[in-house]
């Protein structure tokens, strides 16, 4: 583990990793707070801030101040200095011992399909949103189909590739905004389309389930509408809803 950690940060590392494991938490889901540790061990707080920093020195947690202990490791800052966990969908990959793959199939820029999406964005009936075909793969096997939403009055030019690598931290370089919420709905569905059933290498009445999400940044502003079709059987869903 590592060199004279005492019995009792041992005993707050393992704590903490099992309950990881046995809760099934992901990179970027929270975990209990210090505080709360300490009580249901019976061990004082100062020894578990001293465990949590072994912990976060072996990149199993990472702390942000203010908000407290969260899972997995900080990533590259983006411009403004602001950090990203492991994101669900490369954990997901990984745990699968494959590479997470983002791929844009198309884009194109069009009026806001409905009133309903104007709605969500706070867009007019009128405006154009420009519309990004993104497909998410484990290596080569595709696992979700993302139909993203992007309001062109607030992105007024866009890098398309760099949605291959994060889109989130691309929203957030453009915007100088930090993404901090996605609302979201779930159905389950049987594939019809042909066109999402070649993509996604499913076949006719398959059974997915579809997110509808608008996310929005820290100021409130919704910055995306997206609707995802997603191939559970390879890519269970589990995430916060919230960013740290």
């Amino acid at each position: 583990m590592v060199d004279g950690i005492t019995e009792k940060q041992r005993e707050v590392v393992d704590y903490i990793l099992k309950k990881i494991k046995d809760d099934g938490l992901l990179p970027g889901e929270k975990l209990d707070t210090e505080i709360s540790i300490a009580k249901n061990i019976g061990i004082t707080r100062a020894t578990v801030r001293e465990a949590t920093r072994i912990l976060i020195e072996q990149q199993r947690i990472y702390r942000v101040k203010g908000s407290g202990l969260f899972v997995g490791s900080i990533g590259i800052s983006n411009q403004s200095g602001r950090f990203h966990a492991l994101s669900p969908f490369d954990y997901q990959a990984q745990k699968h011992g494959h590479k997470g793959v983002r791929k844009i199939i198309s884009v194109s820029i069009m009026k806001v399909p409905s009133a309903d999406m104007a709605q969500a964005l706070r867009i007019k009936n009128s405006d154009q949103v420009y519309k990004i075909l993104r497909l998410m793969c484990f290596d080569d096997i595709p696992v979700a189909l993302e139909h993203i939403h992007l309001p062109v009055n607030l992105f007024s030019s866009m890098e398309f590739s760099k949605l291959e690598i994060s889109k989130y931290s691309y929203i957030e370089e453009l915007t100088g905004k930090k993404v901090q919420l996605r609302d979201q709905n779930l159905t389950a569905l049987n594939l019809t389309d042909p066109d999402i059933i070649a993509l996604l290498k499913l076949t006719e009445n398959d059974a997915v389930i579809q997110i509808n999400e608008t996310v929005f940044l820290d100021d409130g502003v919704p910055c995306e509408v997206n609707i995802a079709i997603i191939n559970t059987r390879l890519f269970p869903l589990k995430q916060n809803s919230q960013r740290p």
